[in-house]
């Protein structure tokens, strides 16, 4: 007799083995779809995003050896 309160869960098995990819494999499919010129664009404003970030850092830098000297 099955209670009406069970609940069953079949669990099927892959039987295909899933190989491992590289890293270069990976990448490979992840920038083949991307067009150059985005990635020109995103190089372009991450380096736009990081000098802004290293700015105060040289002028703090900038700002103690004067400070020291």
């Amino acid at each position: 007799m099955i209670s009406s309160n069970i609940i069953t869960v079949r669990r099927i098995r892959k039987t295909v083995l899933l190989r491992r990819r590289s890293i270069r494999d990976i990448s490979r499919d992840y920038f083949g779809n991307e067009h150059v010129r985005f990635l020109v664009v995103e190089s372009i404003l991450f380096a736009i995003m990081a000098a802004v970030a290293i700015w105060p850092i040289v002028n703090a830098v900038e700002f103690i050896k004067l400070y020291l000297l």
